[in-house]
């Protein structure tokens, strides 16, 4: 083990060449100090120190240890100081997971909101499949994450807090085929394509059921449809490009339904909401970043809820599919 109290007194006597003045820099006696590098170099079983009548100059021991030692000292320093830092959100790092929904409706505007706050705060997202979230949770390499909690909320690992629910519409392009129907079936509009996210359990039959196609995970159980996709930006760009249809909360496709370019069908099912949340370890206490994070999530969640259209907003319930 590297003392680095030890370490400082060697760096200085170093320093000085003189054991006079570098125990009068480390404010302490000539005599403790001797004894502090006797007994560094006791410990390590090599001579740091030349000792001569003109002072004192590092072995060939010495220069190596004192070369890596030196570093070693600055760094520890370095993470004294980010430690510190953190405290105050002025520094570190922090490690965000986000499911395709969630990532896109609230996560990476909160992120936006903590950077201009604390600019020197670094943050790592990853969003994509919940399931390798949460694999990246469990194994403290993220932080928090804000993903479906259908399949997490029973594990006694993590701790989870719902968010609001938001209500989800089938949407197609403009000119689809589908819109010349003046009342559309859910069994006429699986026979285009989907386009989506793989669902969880809880919801994977009885999609599989209406679509018809697609396939269930056989290691999962999840759904996973014929055109699958890790966002909702690259399900967009599908829908917009082919006959595929696909699912996502209104507010996500409401900038392209306001430019016509973009369209709902009328269907309003019970089950067609979110259900996503905070998911972190039990035992692994939230930084400050983390917290100061929750925050600025719950407040964008709290501002969804005011500008959704009457009805759109709902409670979260773990019956939701999407």
């Amino acid at each position: 083990m590297i003392d680095l109290k030890l370490l400082h007194h060697a760096l200085t006597l170093a320093r000085h060449r003189n054991f006079a003045r570098a125990a009068e820099a480390l404010d302490m006696s000539q005599p403790a100090l001797s004894r502090s590098i006797s007994g560094l170099e006791a410990s390590l079983g090599v001579p740091l120190f030349n000792r001569t009548t003109q002072g004192v100059a590092p072995t060939a021991y010495g220069e190596r240890y004192l070369g890596r030692g030196g570093r070693l000292l600055s760094d520890a320093a370095e993470l004294e100081r980010e430690l510190k830092l953190m405290q105050g959100l002025d520094a570190g790092i922090l490690r965000v997971g986000a499911g395709p929904y969630p990532g896109d409706m609230c996560v990476a505007a909160a992120i936006g909101r903590l950077t201009s706050r604390h600019p020197q705060l670094r943050i790592e997202l990853e969003s994509g499949d919940w399931r390798s979230i949460v694999k990246h949770i469990v194994r403290a390499q993220l932080d928090i994450a804000v993903i479906e909690l259908s399949a997490v909320e029973t594990d006694p690992r993590l701790k989870t807090e719902a968010l609001p629910g938001h209500l989800a519409v089938f949407y197609c392009r403009a000119g689809h085929p589908i819109l010349k129907q003046s009342a559309p079936t859910l069994a006429q509009v699986f026979t285009f394509p989907f386009a989506g996210p793989k669902l969880p359990v809880r919801a994977a039959q009885d999609f599989f059921r209406m679509a018809r196609s697609g396939a269930i995970d056989p290691d999962s159980g999840d759904y996973l449809p014929p055109i699958r996709v890790d966002t909702v930006a690259m399900a967009k760009a599908i829908v917009l490009a082919s006959d595929a249809i696909a699912i996502a909360p209104f507010r996500l496709i409401a900038g392209e339904l306001k430019a016509g370019t973009l369209a709902t069908l009328p269907f309003s099912e019970p089950w067609l909401h979110t259900y996503y949340g905070f998911v972190h370890l039990k035992e692994r206490p939230l930084s400050p970043a983390a917290e100061a994070f929750i925050a600025e999530v719950k407040t964008i969640e709290a501002e969804l809820v005011n500008a959704e259209r009457p009805g759109i907003h709902t409670r979260p319930s773990s019956s939701a599919p999407v």
